[in-house]
């Protein structure tokens, strides 16, 4: 049997090996909040539901203003908090869910380059990974023959995490200039940190990029709009990725079709999540890109969150051999995580389906 960590290699390089692929992501709480009194304790997800893939270090670029980070409100339900950037959200304690943007400090170029920049150049990002750590984890990763990526947000996620939704929107239609020097420093802190940590931990098998380019009903900015102040820096640190021989996937939720040529001009190896509410059907992207990208997702959690067997049959299967039936790349996982309104039995159903129909 060809080992797991060979098997998403080679869907990654758009080939195929004996098997379709396999992943999922889990929301945060699901084990205290349902699986818990499902018989499931504190447990390695991964290894229980012998999934191929594994992140093994999770990244993003930090706040430059660690006076600005405290609890402002809290209840026993939720927590309002400003972190290092200044943004204030809060955020659900004992569940799972986007959390409410409240308010933003950097909201212009003026308070960017007075309050944030210097600060944030100035930052040794080296100092922020645990490299010994990063070895360990590695290592265990490929002993137990896991596919292992390093996992980090990027430009336009720390646009929208930084700014906020509306002064990002209204930045990149109106003041173009901050979004480029913003993105110009946060990809410096990227290139500075993956160098260290690739010369000193090791590289990884993968890299997973996190980048919510759209919503329920269209990307963010138009593909103009995208190819002109996003692309730049997707080009320089996916290139800087692919340098390394390393294959980069891309997350994005929301309707970004519009965008797929752009990133795969940028050299994305593979694309998660494919939410399906947004009318995305994976064997019909397949069926025009299937010898330039391979796709993870788009089972739809709905179907999985219903109940019903013969809906999570129908959406499984007519994923899995829709795609290996026109021998198209990919890996099997839902349109986003599972869950705590997913049964346990309900997803190991899935997982049976999955081994009993994987083969191409």
């Amino acid at each position: 049997m060809t080992p797991r960590r060979e098997i998403i290699r080679t869907l990654l390089d758009h080939r195929l090996p004996e098997r379709v692929g396999l992943n999922e992501h889990f929301w945060p709480h699901i084990i205290e909040n349902a699986w818990g009194a499902q018989g499931i304790g504190d447990e390695d997800f991964v290894r229980r539901f012998d999934l191929d893939y594994e992140s093994v270090l999770w990244w993003s670029a930090p706040g430059p203003r660690p006076d600005l980070a405290r609890t402002i409100e809290e209840t026993d339900e939720w927590r309002l908090a400003s972190d290092a950037w200044g943004a204030q959200t809060r955020y659900w304690k004992k569940k799972s869910g986007t959390p409410e943007h409240v308010g933003f400090t950097c909201t212009s170029p003026e308070a960017w380059k007075r309050d944030f920049r210097e600060q944030f150049l100035g930052i040794d990002v080296r100092t922020t990974v645990d490299v010994a750590k990063i070895r360990t984890d590695l290592a265990r990763a490929r002993a137990d023959d896991r596919f292992a990526v390093f996992s980090s947000l990027f430009v336009f996620e720390d646009l929208r995490r930084v700014l906020g939704d509306v002064c990002m929107l209204e930045s990149l239609a109106g003041d173009q200039d901050f979004v480029t020097d913003f993105c110009v420093c946060i990809t410096r802190k990227h290139l500075e940190l993956w160098e260290h940590v690739f010369s000193t931990a090791g590289k990884p098998d993968g890299f997973h990029m996190y980048e919510d380019l759209g919503y329920t009903r269209g990307p963010f900015c138009s593909p103009r709009m995208h190819r002109q102040l996003i692309q730049p820096w997707h080009q320089q640190l996916f290139g800087f990725i692919k340098s390394h021989g390393i294959p980069l996937v891309v997350h994005t939720c929301g309707d970004f079709r519009p965008h797929l040529p752009a990133l795969a001009e940028c050299g994305v190896d593979c694309i998660q999540t494919l939410e399906a509410k947004t009318g995305m059907d994976v064997v019909k992207l397949a069926g025009e890109w299937k010898d330039r990208l391979t796709f993870m997702g788009n089972l739809d959690i709905r179907a999985f969150e219903s109940g019903d067997r013969r809906q999570i049959r129908d959406e499984c299967l007519g994923k899995l051999q829709g795609m290996t039936a026109q021998r198209a790349p990919y890996i099997f996982m839902s349109d986003h995580s599972i869950s705590p309104a997913v049964r346990v039995a309900d997803y190991e159903y899935a997982l049976q389906l999955f081994r009993d129909h994987c083969r191409y």
